[in-house]
């Protein structure tokens, strides 16, 4: 919260001299822009905080500087509309630039679906704030009281006399004026909102679409060599010899440098490996192919994926480390008329986003500037300047747009990898990953196994649930001491913070050792922990022989606010965003509607799925079809309720894509280690969801005007478990372990 404090005060209006200065094109390929260029002015000039956000020029041109990092989700676009629509701007006169890493922004860490819930009451404020000193400015020129002016649509009116003035022509003498105190800001309605809640183009899509948007792999620096690594096949294996002789002697060649070895806990160290630098990318490429190492055997080295699941499997089947205890489980199962139980495991996987990891960077005496897709630039900024030991502040990271990320880009290990080799050669160096290096030394989502026991009494009522996990966690990687799933993984995902109304309930935890590195995946553990609880579910109805929308009713119970201290979890969100199981009901039932739900001839089936995650209620509803065992899925339908949104395309866009992501992990994602080493390497062994797979997909947005909440992420969860209980109600055949390619043809 002092962060967001912090920056809720940062507006600056552009004087005559900068404005200037910035008219003109804004993306100049192979160079900061120069608004970027004045940021980092600012920044090196220790700016006041008034002058990081907004930018007004005499030309009547506003720039708006957006600090989280855009992927595809539409940030870049969604906060800026946030301040323009409190400034009452006009967007079509709006220029949005991205901010480099630096902590005068705030919090730059873009993941877990939190820029909007955590930026949009502070973006609303600097517009707020602008707005109300434009309109003091205009106060001052015609010599009335400023409750008489009104800024509208990128000028400021006087009603009563019909005088208007640009925000540009009023630019220079709000900038004289002090910053309003927060009790002076008059926020807009809901009913006067001009962009949030509607649908607005992304800033980037021309040149997206056009092949001109600048990605770091776009990036070219005068001497630039660009590098490949051969990385260690296992986690801690180390380097005993290498012929590197007919690699050297590839015309293009530079140098072959061998990275230091990795240390545990691996954090976002630079991967050991031997590097090939060279002229252009393919005298490396063809290099590294012709490198003949060994290696040693590392840490992970006796450690294989399908042993692990086994492993898992029996573990969850024994009392784990208590975690949540409701009423008494135990007596539950003494008393019942019937008690089922069953085990779900699920696989490590990749995050492939469509560009694997790559990062431009030039160190020199004491600095580092660094292009890098990067989903926390500020993160990377430590890290560089920790590693290389240089002054945090001679450290500069800049985001360009990331060709997707998931999470994967969380982790600036690639750059760290670059930063170091540029210093090595003494050149600037682009480092780029190849699909094999991605999806062979990812940071990969967790293997995972669940165990669930319900107890069912002679009225049919579930009166115990019994549920247990096992997988290894996030936080391994940061600290070798860690062997299981913190709190926050368990809650977060929606173990521990099971909704479901049963009197008795009881969450534990085994330990699980990691064969690989561990991160984080979008939609992190509410992955697995939504694919196991919902499944377990499904299974209830039919012994209890309930249409599967009664039995997700009657779990849920009646819609009630829920007390953290009873889910025995830590959730500081509760004032802002309080655990609403009535609002889990809602969409529940709209999803029933929306789709059409029913029973269907065999051969086709039907699928629901619900979970509340990342403050947002999600339900999904599948119709597929199976025919001599071959999947095809028909029909999705996703409804998600968010709070409010802002900008109503991306969040459709957002939900097509988390069908997509989920169905891609449900029907074929899995990544399996063998005595350390993953054995896939790209998208022919590791696939993802191809056009001929793709189904009909259906979006449906609940208007609410609660906080915003998450969007990138609550659409994935319930996608798997809708996949797997359409697969009973079309076979009969229940699926417990993922991939569904274990089982059926995809």
């Amino acid at each position: 919260m002092a962060d967001i404090a912090k920056i809720s005060r940062r507006v600056f209006l552009l004087s005559a001299g900068l404005a200037g200065a910035g008219v003109g094109g804004l993306y100049v390929t192979g160079k900061l822009t120069v608004v970027q260029n004045m940021v980092y002015g600012a920044l090196s000039q220790s700016a006041k905080p008034l002058e990081l956000f907004v930018r007004i020029g005499t030309d009547n041109r506003i720039t708006l500087v957006s600090h989280r990092s855009e992927m595809g989700q539409g940030i870049k676009t969604g906060l800026p509309l946030v301040l323009a629509d409190e400034l009452e701007a006009d967007w079509a006169r709006v220029d949005v630039v991205q901010a480099p890493g630096h902590p005068d922004y705030g919090d730059q860490n873009t993941d877990s679906s939190q820029s909007v819930r955590l930026f949009y009451q502070s973006m609303r404020e600097m517009g707020a704030s602008v707005r109300l000193m434009l309109e003091q400015a205009a106060a001052q020129r015609w010599g009335v009281p400023v409750a008489e002016c009104r800024a509208r649509f990128h000028q400021v009116e006087h009603p009563s006399s019909g005088r208007r003035l640009s925000f540009g022509e009023l630019a220079e003498a709000a900038a004289q004026l002090p910053v309003p105190a927060r009790h002076q800001l008059q926020l807009k309605p809901k009913a006067d909102f001009r962009y949030i809640g509607k649908s607005t183009p992304i800033v980037d899509l021309q040149p997206m679409v056009s092949g001109a948007a600048q990605y770091a792999s776009d990036m070219v620096l005068p001497g630039m060599l660009f590098a490949v690594v051969e990385h260690a096949p296992v986690i801690g294996a180390v380097l005993e010899a290498c012929d590197d002789q007919q690699a050297r002697a590839v015309p293009g060649v530079v140098d072959v440098v061998v990275l230091p070895p990795l240390r545990f806990p691996v954090g976002i160290q630079p991967l050991h490996g031997v590097a090939v630098l060279a002229e252009h990318s393919w005298a490396a490429l063809k290099a590294r192919g012709l490198l003949k190492c060994r290696w040693s055997t590392g840490k992970y080295s006796q450690r294989s994926s399908e042993a692990q699941r086994q492993q898992l499997r029996e573990r969850v089947a024994t009392p784990g480390q208590l975690l949540r205890k409701n009423g008494d489980v135990q007596q539950a199962f003494q008393d019942a008329a019937q008690v089922h139980e069953a085990t779900y495991t699920a696989p490590y996987l990749a995050h492939v986003p469509m560009e694997p990891p790559v990062a431009v960077a030039d160190t020199g005496w004491n600095h580092c500037r660094i292009w890098a897709s990067s989903q926390n630039p500020q993160n990377v900024r430590n890290e560089i300047a920790h590693y290389l030991n240089l002054p945090y502040h001679n450290v500069e990271v800049n985001v360009p747009l990331l060709g997707g990320g998931f999470g994967r880009k969380s982790m600036g290990d690639f750059c760290v990898q670059a930063a170091w080799l540029s210093d090595r050669a003494g050149r600037p160096v682009k480092l780029f990953w190849s699909r094999e290096d991605d999806v062979r030394n990812d940071y990969y989502h967790p293997i995972s196994a669940q165990y669930f026991k319900a107890a069912m009494d002679r009225d049919n009522r579930v009166t115990g649930w019994l549920q247990r996990a096992a997988y290894p966690s996030n936080q391994s990687t940061f600290d070798s001491a860690v062997v299981q799933p913190s709190a926050g993984e368990l809650s977060s995902g929606g173990f521990t913070s099971n909704l479901y109304a049963v009197a008795s309930l009881q969450a534990e935890v085994h330990p699980a050792e990691e064969a690989v590195r561990i991160g984080w995946l979008r939609s992190v553990t509410s992955i697995h922990h939504a694919f196991a609880i919902n499944g377990f579910a499904d299974e209830l109805a039919v012994i209890r022989q309930l249409d599967p929308v009664t039995n997700l009713r009657q779990l849920i119970g009646p819609g009630r606010i829920v007390d953290p201290a009873y889910l025995q979890v830590d959730y500081p969100a509760q004032q802002q965003h309080p655990i609403d199981t009535g609002r889990l009901l809602g969409v529940l039932d709209r999803v029933v509607e929306a789709s059409g739900f029913q029973s269907l001839d065999p051969g086709q089936g039907w699928g629901l799925a619900v979970h509340f995650s990342f403050m947002s209620y999600c339900a999904v509803a599948t119709r597929l079809s199976v025919q001599d065992r071959q999947v095809q899925v028909e029909e999705v339908h996703v409804v998600l309720d968010c709070g409010q949104y802002v900008n109503e395309d991306r969040v459709r866009a957002q939900l097509e894509g988390a069908v997509v992501f989920g169905l891609s992990l449900a029907l074929m994602g899995e990544i399996t280690v063998e005595n350390g080493v993953v054995k896939q390497s790209n998208f022919h062994d590791y696939p993802i969801l191809r056009i001929k797979q793709t189904p009909r997909i259906v979006t449906h947005l609940v208007e609410s005007d609660a906080a915003p909440a998450g969007v990138g992420e609550p659409g994935v969860p319930p996608v798997a478990p809708s996949v797997t209980n359409a697969i009973f109600a079309a076979t009969g055949e229940r699926i417990r372990d993922l991939p569904l390619s274990r089982h059926f043809s995809v």
